[in-house]
This record gives structure tokens, sequence and C-alpha cells, in this order.
């Protein structure tokens, strides 16, 4: 198994973009609208995070292993000096 953690890069990088997977540019949008709205519209808050909390379940649902092969090495074939 390959893990790897790397940071999101600044929107104001190189061309702009966020660095963020297709897949939760919804789940960002509702996210980004949420935390607006504690500032800005209160009354707001309650409908914009159970979209939010919606769109993230949705995002991270496609987040799982769809393979069906899985490979793990051996160390049968390495000897010991």
């Amino acid at each position: 198994m390959f893990d790897r953690l790397t940071r999101i890069e600044d929107a104001d990088a190189d061309v702009n973009t966020v660095d963020v997977p297709f897949r939760f540019y919804p789940c960002l949008t509702a996210g980004l609208a949420y935390y607006i709205a504690m500032k800005k519209s209160p009354e707001r808050v309650k409908l914009l995070k159970a979209v939010y909390e919606e769109e993230f379940e949705r995002a991270a649902a496609e987040d799982r292993d769809r393979s069906s092969l899985s490979l793990t090495p051996s160390s049968t074939y390495y000897q010991l000096i």
C-alpha cells in the first residue's frame, strides 16, 4: 500500500487553480459558502452546513479502493547475509 501526504497548493500560484481532486469541487464551494455565511448571513448557516456535509460525504465515498487486484510484496525471496 502506498500513502502520500501533500499540502494543498495556494490558489494564487502559477496557474490559479486549486490543488483539489475534481470530485471535491462541489464540497469545496459548499464549504466556502458555509464559512462565509457564518459571518455574513447566520440565518443560512443551517441549510448550507447540511449541503456541505452532503457534498463531503458524496466526495469521500469516491475515495475507496475499486480495484479487484491487490499486490503484496513477499519477503521470502530475500536472503539474510
